[in-house]
């Protein structure tokens, strides 16, 4: 169960590369042998232990009939979420708001004010 302040933990997209797996009844050795790559290398992104890169993306997707950018998509998703989770909030000066570039001047008076 989760508690309301907390958020759930981000799906690594080799989980969901093994879900998808299982619903099809295809071994990842066979999805190896597919996509000309070693057996060591799917069984680490179904672990979760690789990344799925934009290559790997393209094999994936050819092999089992999706898109390179459904996988793609994925991991930049997952990537997101874990720095979100476990990086330090932000502290940028914003250059741009509401698609107009800040002035010094404002920005200055802004974050005077912010304090």
């Amino acid at each position: 169960m989760v508690k309301e302040n907390q958020t759930m933990p981000p799906v690594h997209p080799g989980e969901l590369l093994k879900e998808s797996l299982e619903e099809l009844d295809i071994s990842a050795y066979a999805l190896a042998k597919s996509t000309g790559k070693a057996p060591i290398q799917i069984s680490r992104i179904l672990s979760c232990k690789s990344s799925i890169s934009a290559s790997m993306a393209r094999l994936i997707g050819a092999a089992l009939g999706t898109t390179a950018q459904y996988w793609v998509n994925l991991q930049a998703h997952y990537d997101l979420e874990v720095a979100n989770q476990n990086l330090p909030p932000l502290s940028v000066k914003p250059l741009v708001i509401g698609g107009k570039k800040v002035d010094t001047q404002t920005f200055s008076n802004i974050t005077s004010v912010q304090k």
